[in-house]
């Protein structure tokens, strides 16, 4: 049976794939270059069986192809790509999963490679489980499978070598679905159809050993084979779009900076807490922060230590905030909070003063410290005003109000 419709699914697969990479970053282009890795293997399949005589140099080629695209997609497997094991390491790890399918396909031992896959295995796999610098849920995964194949692989024969090399395919297929799985950052549809496709795709190896060794009479279709790697393009692509999804909506609501929401999305919680308050008859506070002489730090140390200054602070400020709080950066060095459910000017003073304490400890930038000072502006609702617009007005007036009187404070609206 010919393998062009195969080959014809995969190219229309890595055209269509293609523009989804570009918008969701270099970080998933392992995604595209496995599957370019198993359009080669049925290409080669194809090729190989056109000419109807066994080529060893094209079985073996194909056989690389569909490791490679196994371990592609392992290492894609982490959603975190500073979590993924490095690049060099990778390169050994792949090393003795080559060398075992080459043993496998010739059957023979050639100037003891069996013994030196045993220790690439081994010794890749160890390294994984004590490196420090490898510590995610990536590498302890692999580090353990790649221990557990050295074992397998300490016997070798012409057969036994076969399986141990269907094994390791099965083994990093269901690798990379329980790392994908539990890295992602929520169960969506595509991470489940995914998840479930290199899961299955890993069954299909011992399934097939299993049905060949033990029942021979069966015929398992080869699209039943191949359901599988469908299911997990559907699911990969799936799970991409709603990615780049949640990013789009993301960056339409979150400051890129600091990540902290930007005053698109502050205004809509601030409507909404205001509402709230109003009908409880509760006090909110609206804080505006700015940052003391920033313009001269900038010019100082550059923008790129402003930059890591107002990521810095952001965090300080949030050290001091509730989960019914809010923190939102709103201009260049200005951030602007709402507090709910303050009981008193003493309870709002402590927490302001609080925020203070800590933005003004040095901060260490570029391995300099740079001293920082806020002031903060702070308006009451319904004391000052009862409409977003009026409190924010009147929590920046007190703002600039403590700037005129030297900076470094905090100031109430309708003080003098």
């Amino acid at each position: 049976m010919s393998y062009l419709p195969e080959v014809l699914a995969l190219a229309v697969l890595i055209l269509c794939f293609r523009p989804l990479v570009r918008r969701a970053g270099p970080h998933v282009n392992l995604w595209f270059v496995g599957w370019l890795l198993l359009l080669v293997h049925f290409a080669v399949l194809l090729v190989s069986d056109w000419s109807g005589v066994s080529n060893p140099p094209l079985l073996l080629a194909a056989r690389w192809s569909l490791d490679l695209c196994a371990f592609s997609f392992l290492m894609i497997s982490e959603h975190a790509p500073g979590d993924r094991i490095s690049s060099p390491i990778a390169a050994l790890l792949v090393l003795p999963v080559l060398l075992q399918s080459g043993l496998a396909l010739f059957a023979r031992h050639a100037a003891g490679l069996d013994r030196l896959t045993v220790l690439l295995f081994v010794a890749t796999g160890m390294y994984l489980l004590l490196s420090p610098s490898e510590r995610s849920r990536q590498a302890t995964v692999v580090g353990g499978v790649w221990i557990l194949l050295g074992a397998l692989t300490v016997r070798q024969d012409a057969q036994y070598a076969t399986v141990i090399s269907d094994i390791a395919l099965a083994m990093m297929l269901l690798a990379a679905a329980w790392v994908f799985f539990r890295s992602a950052p929520q169960a969506n549809r595509g991470v489940v159809a995914a998840t479930a496709g290199l899961t299955g795709w890993g069954f299909t190896f011992p399934l097939l050993y299993l049905a060949g060794r033990y029942y021979p009479s069966i015929h398992i279709p080869r699209a039943a084979i191949e359901l599988p790697i469908c299911l997990m393009a559907v699911g990969v692509i799936l799970a991409l779009l709603e990615e780049h999804v949640s990013r789009t909506e993301r960056m339409a609501t979150h400051d890129p900076l600091t990540g902290l929401p930007n005053r698109r999305m502050f205004e809509e919680r601030f409507a909404a807490a205001l509402a709230e308050a109003q009908d409880q008859r509760t006090t909110i506070a609206c804080l505006v922060i700015d940052v003391d002489n920033f313009k001269t730090i900038n010019d100082t140390y550059g923008h790129g230590a402003g930059d890591e200054l107002l990521c810095a602070l952001s965090q300080r400020l949030l050290w001091h905030m509730t989960p019914r709080d809010l923190l939102a950066r709103t201009g260049g060095d200005e951030f602007t909070a709402l507090l709910g459910g303050v009981q008193d000017d003493n309870h709002l003073k402590f927490i302001a003063g609080a925020m203070m304490s800590a933005a003004s400890v040095p901060l260490m930038i570029e391995g300099r410290p740079i001293d920082v000072r806020i002031s903060i502006g702070i308006a009451l609702s319904p004391d000052h005003a009862d409409d977003i617009e009026g409190l924010r007005r009147a929590a920046d007036l007190a703002m600039y109000s403590a700037k005129k009187r030297g900076g470094s404070l905090l100031a109430f609206a309708g003080e003098d």
